[in-house]
C-alpha cells in the first residue's frame, strides 16, 4: 500500500505522542514538521522542522496532507488557528487512529481528529473535527464530542454524555452518564462531574466545582 505524504504542524510535547500513533499506522510517510521559524532545522523525535509555519504554502505543489500536532490545555485557540490555515489553504487534512486503539464501527470521527494509544470508543459514539482523543482515554456509548476538544489521558466520558465545542477534560477526570458540558468548558484532571455544565469556566474537584 503506497503511504500518504504527511507534514505535522507544530513540533512541541504533543508532537512527539502523536508520532508514535502515526508510525503505528503504517500509512503515513511523515515528510517533516511546521513550527515557527527560529525552530527550522532542530528534530522532534528524529523528524525534522523543515518549514516555518507561515511558509506552508509554498509547499502546497507537492503531494502531502497535514495533521495538526499543537497541544491544547488553556485554550482551543492555537489549534484551531492552524485548522483553519489549512482549510483556507485547500490543505488536505488528515485524521489519525492509533493502531492500539479500540474504536465501535458505529462511531463517527471528524476530520482532523487524533485518537492515542489504547483508547476506547464504544457504538454510537460522535467525535467532532480536529480534536485530541489522548492516551487512554474512554468514550461510552451514544456520547457526542463536538469540534476542537481534548478528552485528555485516562479520562472517562460515561454514555449518553454531550461535551460542547473546544472543552478540555482533563486527566483521569469522570464525567458521569448522561451530563452534558457546555462550549469552552474546562475540567481538571482527576475532577467528577455528577451534574451538566451550563455556565463556561473551569471546574475542579469531586465533585467539580466552578472556581474560576
Amino acid at each position: 500500500m503506497e503511504k500518504t505524504n504527511l507534514l505535522l504542524l507544530g513540533g512541541g510535547g504533543h508532537c512527539h505522542s502523536v508520532i508514535e500513533s502515526i508510525e503505528s499506522t503504517e500509512a503515513y510517510n511523515i515528510i517533516g514538521i511546521s513550527d515557527i521559524a527560529e525552530r527550522v532545522g532542530q528534530h522532534v523525535s528524529g523528524y525534522e522542522i523543515i518549514v516555518a509555519d507561515k511558509d506552508i504554502p509554498n509547499l502546497t505543489s507537492h503531494d502531502f496532507s497535514c495533521v495538526v500536532t499543537i497541544g491544547q490545555i488553556k485554550t482551543a485557540v492555537p489549534r484551531i488557528k492552524a485548522y483553519e490555515f489549512l482549510k483556507e489553504k485547500d490543505i488536505p487534512v488528515a485524521t489519525i487512529i492509533d493502531r492500539d486503539a479500540i474504536i465501535s464501527s458505529r462511531t463517527r470521527i471528524g476530520e482532523g481528529t487524533v485518537v492515542l494509544r489504547q483508547c476506547f470508543i464504544n457504538s454510537g459514539v460522535t467525535i467532532g473535527k480536529n480534536c485530541i482523543i489522548n492516551s487512554r482515554a474512554m468514550i461510552e456509548h451514544d456520547s457526542k464530542v463536538g469540534d476542537h476538544v481534548h478528552i485528555s489521558t485516562g479520562a472517562v466520558i460515561n454514555g449518553d454524555c454531550v461535551i460542547g465545542d473546544e472543552c478540555f477534560i482533563g486527566s483521569g477526570a469522570v464525567i458521569s452518564n448522561g451530563v452534558s458540558i457546555i462550549a469552552g468548558t474546562l475540567i481538571g484532571a482527576g475532577s467528577v462531574v455528577f451534574t451538566s455544565i451550563v455556565t463556561p469556566g473551569t471546574y475542579l474537584g469531586n465533585p467539580a466545582r466552578r472556581i474560576k
